[in-house]
């Protein structure tokens, strides 16, 4: 895959503005993950200084980007945290029924081609009685927000890497089978059609 050199290049340029705002979420997402855990879309890595490692028995990153995967496998070395990388998209994951205890994502959802698909690739690789933990930026529940979401959602596509802001995500992974254990929803003081965010924990039924 080619991939995104140049949104690469500047993603954590472009994340640090928000970063205050977002990494106390980033602390709850990465922070509560135990057992086999994936990330996917680990991006360059920055929910790795939130992972607990102690109460983590293997670390999978998910990246089809090599120009992101590198950034990833870098601060995961400069962290001394053991991270497999894996190249491959969320729609088509390459592991086994059952593979893991906890699924990571954070801003990942808004990107990939098949939200459908990848999310029940999501629920696939869980074991029964796994987490998804996740923070996405989704549609506004304001009707006017909403719509201003979809009149920029063509030229945002275009320059934030397939971003699409105005996703009903957190509906589509109750529609994939999961539970949702936990949902927070909130606003961003800054980042215009990604202001509207959401924080949940859902849970693959036994």
């Amino acid at each position: 895959m080619a991939g995104h050199p140049f949104f690469a290049a500047v993603y954590d340029l472009f994340q640090r503005p928000a970063a205050p705002l977002i990494d106390p979420w980033r602390r709850r997402v990465a922070g509560g993950a135990t057992g086999r855990v994936l990330e996917i879309g680990v991006g360059t890595g920055l929910n790795l200084p939130f992972y607990r490692m102690e109460r983590i028995t293997r670390l999978v990153g998910l990246e089809p980007d090599p120009h992101m995967r590198r950034r990833a496998a870098a601060r995961a070395r400069r962290l001394g945290i053991p991270m497999e990388l894996v190249a491959a998209p969320a729609e088509n994951m390459p592991f086994a029924d059952q593979s893991f205890d906890t699924a990571v994502a954070t801003h990942v959802f808004c990107s990939v081609s098949d939200l459908e698909r990848a999310l029940r690739e999501v629920f696939r690789v869980l074991r029964p009685g796994g987490t998804f933990r996740f923070l996405e930026h989704v549609r506004a529940r304001d009707e006017r927000a909403a719509r201003w979401q979809d009149r920029l959602t063509p030229v945002w596509r275009f320059v934030a890497a397939g971003c699409h802001p105005n996703r009903r995500t957190t509906e589509v992974i109750e529609a994939a089978g999961f539970v949702l254990e936990e949902l927070e929803r909130f606003d961003l003081s800054v980042g215009g059609p990604v202001r509207p965010q959401a924080f949940g924990v859902a849970r693959r039924p036994v």
